[in-house]
């Protein structure tokens, strides 16, 4: 199990992403997104976008004042949220140089168990039901 708070109407997760190399990361928990997105810079800032135009695409907005924004597919070899390995996920990655958030989206957040907390205003996830009953237990304090 692994729990954030919740500050300014906004959640931030701790994750950890394997490409070529470890990188740890904040992203945005954003249920409304259907897709993990976020600027190459955050995973190598030495990758080139040519390296990525064989790759699946996506066309989406809502990231730059509802104007469109090329995003490609990247396959992972580990992401973990807070210490819940996830294993090989695919997350979208841009190199348009206006997109500053990191978005944590369903096609990721689907995969584990989310529970919200209102009395503590946390975020708790769990891997699984086994991890769950292991683990939850509702603090009102």
């Amino acid at each position: 199990m692994y729990s954030t708070s919740i500050r300014d109407n906004k959640c931030l997760v701790e994750c950890i992403t394997v490409l070529e190399r470890v990188r740890t990361i904040k992203f945005i928990i954003d249920t409304g997104a259907m897709f993990t997105c976020c600027n190459y810079k955050f995973l190598d800032a030495h990758m080139k976008e040519e390296a990525l135009k064989r790759n699946e695409t996506k066309i989406l907005g809502g990231f730059v004042k509802g104007l469109l924004v090329i995003f490609y597919k990247c396959n992972l070899k580990q992401f973990t949220i807070g210490n819940i390995d996830m294993g090989k996920q695919d997350i979208w990655i841009t190199f348009d140089k206006r997109v500053t958030d990191t978005v944590l989206g369903m096609d990721i957040l689907k995969q584990v168990m989310m529970i919200t907390n209102p009395y503590n205003q946390k975020i708790y996830f769990c891997k699984d039901a086994e991890d769950y009953n292991k683990n939850f237990c509702l603090k009102t304090e």
